[in-house]
């Protein structure tokens, strides 16, 4: 069988770093969603513990939201 050219342009060797930038770059997106995730459970978990002590589905929201999404980073 004859051998045949690939069509469309051949791809360009990444170098160590380039490979080293896009891995670097796929963690951090993996971090961000972990840590997204992670907020919003927590969120989910609030809300039920402050409707769990009676307060209104919208109080509840209200303090969830400020605990978990204003919290400072020490």
């Amino acid at each position: 069988m004859p051998k045949v050219k690939p069509i469309g342009t051949p791809k360009k060797k990444l170098t160590k770093l380039e490979k080293a930038e896009i891995t670097a770059q796929k963690i951090i997106a993996n971090e961000k969603a972990a840590d997204t995730a992670e907020k919003q459970k927590r969120f989910e978990q609030c809300v039920e513990m402050k409707l769990l002590k009676g307060h209104s589905q919208e109080l509840a929201e209200k303090m969830a939201k400020e605990i978990i999404y204003n919290q400072q980073v020490v």
